[in-house]
């Protein structure tokens, strides 16, 4: 199953390992680094994890609190990114009830109200989360924005890539592999 949905991330969504764009520190098959970061939007951590920071271990790994059959986690820069935030938020309410979770995190070390301002604005449901000093982005290795990491419920790297033109499209068709089962 991890090969069919690589294949399928990686058809929508290429991410190159060579060339001018480099490659994420971490692969498919690889263990999710875990981290813990702060939520620009609290009212959507506090309804998903009881509290107004957010960690991957919250969802996934040995002894979740909060356990879920995939995590999307999506890193995105602040400019341009409504429409693919506007997606993510669709296929929030589409299957969070069937046990997918959506985190994003935005590398942003400006004005906290700025920030704050920008999020609540588009009304999101899902944590957004500020990795202001860029401890989480730089572990991970991004260095292309936006990109898409799925994540299973063991806490294992399912699909990395970068969406193009559909991103919608591209996680929903990953997502619902995980949530048949």
């Amino acid at each position: 199953m991890l090969t069919t949905l690589l294949f399928a991330f990686a058809l929508a969504a290429p991410v190159a390992k060579t060339g001018s764009v480099p490659a994420p520190a971490v692969t498919v098959g690889d263990a999710a680094l875990l981290f813990s970061l702060p939520a620009v939007n609290e009212d959507a951590a506090l309804r998903a994890v009881a509290r107004p920071t957010v960690a991957l271990a919250d969802y996934t790994g040995v002894l979740p609190g909060f356990p879920a059959k995939v995590v999307v986690v999506h890193f995105v820069q602040k400019a341009g990114s409504e429409a693919q935030l506007q997606a993510l938020n669709r296929l929030h309410r589409k299957y969070s009830n069937r046990g997918a979770r959506f985190i994003a995190i935005v590398p942003d070390d400006g004005e906290l109200s700025a920030l704050s301002e920008w999020v609540e604005s588009q009304r999101l449901e899902f944590p957004v989360l500020r990795d202001a000093h860029r401890v989480v982005v730089d572990r991970y290795g991004v260095k292309q924005f936006p990109l898409t990491m799925v994540v299973d419920a063991t806490g294992d790297i399912a699909a990395l890539g970068a969406p193009k033109d559909d991103i919608e499209l591209s996680v929903e068709a990953v997502i619902q592999d995980f949530l048949t089962e």
